[in-house]
Parts: structure tokens; C-alpha cells; sequence
């Protein structure tokens, strides 16, 4: 039986944990570490990737990654969708309802037994729409 180690808490995880919830909008490695610099200068970046990887495995933050190659995260762990501005990268949730998955069966999924549901639609934001950067029509 393959059980995950059961790690310790850490101060750097929950100062990354505390980053993420307070920037409250899916923020990028980046900008997790800028925050958690602030209380603790000496934290590395490779600290907070390695404490982000902990934190998703672990199932306490979703890792959204989308058209691109910025990861952004999300604390809130409920099944919901995200949207992400296709021209600034912006991540937000939206209110739609996921696909409901809890009842497909594993020949209507290729034969897999599906345990999550993950919905990222793209678009422009409102801001991009009123830039010059939203009237390129990229479609």
C-alpha cells in the first residue's frame, strides 16, 4: 500500500499558505515570494516552489495552469472554474458550475476512474477589451 509521508509543518509552507490567501486572486510563484519576502527577506524562490509543490500535492492548494507557462494558485480547494485573460494572464474564478464527474463511469472516460475536475475558459478581461491589446483579434 502506497501511503504519502506525512510531512511536518513548516514556517516557510505556512508563510506560503498565508501569501497565497491573502493575495487572494491566484497568484504566480512570483508574486508568493515577493510577499512572503516581506516577513521573512531571508526565504528563497526555490523555497516557496518547493513548499508550493508540498501544498498541491498535498491537496491545500490547486495549481492552475493554463495557456502559457505561468502556474498561478488557488486556495480554494472546491471543485469551481477558473478563467484566464489570454493577452495579461490574469486568473479568476468563475461561477459556473463544473462538470460533474462523480458519476461518470470509467468507460466514458477512456477508461480511466476520474477523481477531479479541472475547467480553465479563456477570454480577455475587461481591462485588456478597453487597451489597445484587446482589439487584436487573435482568434
Amino acid at each position: 500500500m502506497n501511503k504519502k509521508p506525512v510531512r511536518r509543518s513548516s514556517k516557510q509552507r505556512e508563510a506560503v499558505m498565508c501569501a497565497v490567501e491573502e493575495l487572494n486572486d491566484h497568484p504566480t510563484a512570483d508574486m508568493i515570494f515577493l510577499k512572503v519576502r516581506q516577513s521573512n527577506p531571508s526565504v528563497s524562490l526555490s523555497t516557496v516552489y518547493r513548499n508550493l509543490g508540498v501544498l498541491v500535492e498535498e491537496g491545500d492548494l490547486i495549481a492552475v495552469k493554463g495557456p502559457g507557462s505561468e502556474v498561478h494558485y488557488d486556495y480554494n480547494v472546491s471543485n469551481h472554474c477558473h478563467i484566464q485573460c489570454r493577452i495579461c494572464g490574469k486568473v479568476s474564478d468563475i461561477d459556473f458550475k463544473p462538470v460533474e464527474y462523480v458519476s461518470m463511469l470509467p468507460e466514458q472516460a477512456s477508461g480511466f476512474h476520474v477523481d477531479g475536475v479541472s475547467v480553465t475558459f479563456t477570454g480577455k478581461c475587461s481591462q485588456c477589451l478597453k487597451s489597445k491589446k484587446g482589439v487584436i483579434n487573435e482568434y
